[in-house]
């Protein structure tokens, strides 16, 4: 459960697969989102230093180094039977857009929300159906 597929799922309810040129993950971009590029010199410390969540050190980490983006693409790839090629990433630190679709027309599909992961954990378990948060 993750709220980048979520929110990809809801974007993608009604539509068209073949109207589909592509899917977008987003990313906050961390802690290093302003840092330099050669990173030799970050600290296991420093990378525990998220600017927008708290996450248990290893997700945090992951986050970090945006290889749980790695890993959320390829589940995107499983989850929606799409190619590897045609799924994006775009780094939004203010991370209100939890994942688009790109149209074959160009148009964009969003989900927006608040960064609580409850909200996607109630809609995947009541799911059609849309309820007020507890």
């Amino acid at each position: 459960m993750d709220s980048e597929h979520s929110a990809l799922f809801q974007a993608l309810l009604g539509e068209r697969r073949e109207d589909v040129a592509e899917l977008i993950l987003t990313a906050s971009g961390g802690p290093f989102l302003k840092s330099p590029e050669d990173l030799s010199q970050v600290t296991p410390e420093m990378a525990l230093r998220h600017p927008r969540w708290r996450m248990g050190p290893k997700v945090t980490v992951d986050s970090a180094t945006l290889f749980n983006k790695g890993l959320e693409v390829l589940e995107a790839k499983e989850l929606f039977r799409f190619p590897l090629e045609r799924i994006k990433v775009l780094v939004h630190p203010q991370a209100y857009v939890h994942g688009l679709v790109r149209f074959v027309d160009g148009n964009l599909k969003a989900q927006l929300g608040p960064t609580d992961m409850r909200l996607f954990i109630q809609y995947a378990l009541t799911h059609p159906e849309r309820r007020k948060p507890p």
